[in-house]
């Protein structure tokens, strides 16, 4: 059986928390990729739902969405434990006039993503 990363349509880049809405959830993007994202928020959100995740800090781009899995995690911030959700999102299947526009947006965030992991990675070698 594939590992989770196997399966995976498209490379996932972690993303610095991105604040996001899963339909009318409040979320922070940790990672993206051209096929999926994953969020962490507070509320629970059923697998298998229909979704829509919307950037508003970016002119308010909605791509419709399912949920694939949704699992409680436990954040250990230094004002003491607090309940998580982390939620994986696959990106639902559109129509080519739609998905221009969409790979185009996450294109320019991959890139942003992998300019700021290489520019990373030479400071760890210097």
């Amino acid at each position: 059986m594939p590992s989770g990363r196997d399966r995976r349509r498209s490379e996932r880049f972690p993303t610095a928390s991105i604040p996001v809405q899963v339909s009318d959830i409040d979320a922070e993007l940790i990672d993206l990729s051209l096929s999926g994202a994953a969020v962490i928020h507070r509320s629970p959100i059923p697998a298998g739902s229909p979704a829509t995740l919307v950037f508003p800090s970016y002119g308010g781009i909605y791509i419709p969405c399912q949920i694939l899995r949704s699992l409680v995690q436990v954040r250990r911030p230094e004002s003491g434990p607090e309940y998580v959700f982390r939620t994986a999102i696959s990106f639902a299947q559109m129509e080519p006039e739609q998905r221009v526009p969409l790979n185009e947006f996450l294109e320019i965030q991959i890139a942003r993503l992998k300019e700021k992991q290489d520019q990373a990675a030479e400071e760890e070698e210097v």
